[in-house]
């Protein structure tokens, strides 16, 4: 399988995934498409969903070829595959690795339990955080968020998860 990222319409995240979706089965039954959201919390404590990549889905196909091309120009919200049509570069390396790790995550993230250890290492025990421990850059724990970089952008992309204290007892 080859993975692409798209760029869509900002907030049309989830709708797009939906219908490209919806549109593939028949054409290109072995076509996934991905949208991952997270729970994130406003300052007056009340949860809410948002895109984890704003704007961006991504898609694994067989082969991407001029038809696939001409069926993702038909998707609502669809703007252009990375880094442009003409040259859609696929995801290889760490950055495949990275959304590998997010697909096998679902795509809906919800809040991680982590451990503080000391040296002030960071344990994920459960949650979409497993597996991004060594990604960390910061951690906010008045807001008890944890900023996250990541490998599937050139510029190194962060972004916030929330996460829940957990205490292991032996």
């Amino acid at each position: 399988m080859e993975y692409y990222c798209v760029m869509v319409m900002s907030g049309e995240e989830k709708a797009f995934k939906e219908d490209a979706e919806k549109k593939a089965s028949e054409l290109f039954p072995s076509a996934k498409f991905y949208s991952f959201q997270r729970k994130l919390c406003t300052n007056q404590g009340k949860y809410f969903d948002a895109a984890l990549f704003p704007g961006y889905a991504f898609f694994s196909v067989e082969k991407l070829d001029a038809e696939f091309m001409l069926f993702l120009h038909k998707v609502k919200g669809f703007c252009r595959i990375l880094y442009d049509n003409h040259n859609p570069v696929k995801i290889r390396g760490t950055a495949l690795d990275e959304l590998l790790l997010f697909i096998h995550n679902g795509e809906y993230w919800g809040i991680s339990k982590v451990q503080f250890l000391p040296g002030k290492r960071i344990k994920a025990v459960e949650g979409p955080l497993m597996g991004l421990e060594g990604k960390i850059v910061a951690v906010n724990k008045k807001k008890k968020r944890i900023t996250v970089q990541s490998e599937l952008t050139e510029d190194g992309k962060k972004f916030d998860l929330l996460y829940e204290d957990v205490v292991l007892v032996d």
